[in-house]
């Protein structure tokens, strides 16, 4: 699977972390208090968007490993992570192998991975990892992929926090009659292949709740939509342009309304009367 572009990912970095579950969070680190150095494997890592949310939450001494097939996005985040950094007064170390960011009271070891998850997980399964993460990925996966990461977890006994997995839920407002039509052809997309084999889409945060939950895990399973006001103008634009060009492939027949339609809900953006909520959920696993 390649990455998405650094520059959409940046723009829903913000909107990211207010949408994600607060009791899940809080969950997650009361979990993470008895770590004295906590080791977190994230998959697609994008920029680091999780490491940045999480870090300055959980423990004082963490090392994470940033894996991602996109050797853009890799080291676009390195960069967004030294500018991190030094916006928390963090001194930067790198070497061959990893970055290091510290203060008096903060040790980060942050050692990237290029790798392709739908392939050879052998360098994944040289270390145990305490927490495997990921954002916004799940739902590009399939059922194969999902029970083989279910069983490595279990395992290396990690706990598991996935968040902001697409479910399928996708609501404007003001209504246009066509939103039914573009959401069917969005979700019907989100179970083609992306890399790991047919992708499971909206259905992918319960399968794997109900997969750790057979592997003897506690899983918490929450909502975590975004709620996209005027305020949010250039993120619905994105989306808009980027779901319109989805229904355009995967229906040449819809050219015919879609841009009526296309053009209608941009004129609402424009006028700073559009809001859009889609449906997400975030997944903390633990074992006893």
């Amino acid at each position: 699977m390649t990455g998405f572009a650094t520059d959409w990912l940046d723009l829903r970095e913000p909107l990211d972390a207010v949408s994600r579950d607060p009791e899940i969070i809080e969950t997650l680190i009361e979990w993470s208090r008895p770590h004295a150095a906590l080791s977190v494997l994230d998959l697609g890592c994008g920029t680091g968007t999780n490491f940045r949310f999480l870090a300055p939450l959980l423990n004082e001494e963490q090392h994470w490993r940033l894996v991602d097939l996109d050797p853009d996005a890799l080291a676009c985040g390195e960069q967004r992570l030294r500018q991190w950094a030094a916006e928390r007064t963090l001194s930067v170390r790198a070497d061959a192998m990893a970055l290091a960011l510290e203060s008096a009271e903060r040790r980060y070891r942050l050692e990237p991975l290029r790798l392709d998850l739908a392939g050879d997980w052998e360098p994944l399964e040289r270390s145990a990892a305490a927490l495997v993460t990921a954002s916004a990925l799940l739902d590009l996966t399939s059922a194969v992929w999902l029970d083989r990461l279910a069983r490595q977890c279990r395992a290396w006994r990690a706990a598991v926090y996935i968040a902001l997995s697409y479910d399928g839920y996708i609501r404007w407002e003001p209504m246009l009659d066509r939103d039914d039509q573009v959401r069917e052809r969005i979700n019907r997309h989100q179970r083609t292949d992306k890399g790991f084999g047919p992708a499971l889409g909206p259905d992918a945060p319960a399968t794997l709740a109900i997969r750790l939950r057979e592997l003897g895990y506690g899983v918490m399973l929450q909502p975590s939509p975004w709620r996209l006001g005027a305020e949010h103008d250039a993120m619905q634009t994105a989306l808009l342009s980027g779901w319109s060009r989805v229904v355009r492939q995967l229906d040449p027949m819809a050219t015919d309304w879609l841009s009526g339609w296309t053009a209608e809900r941009q004129r609402l953006i424009d006028d700073r009367v559009s809001r859009l909520d889609v449906g997400h959920w975030d997944l903390l696993a633990r074992l006893p």
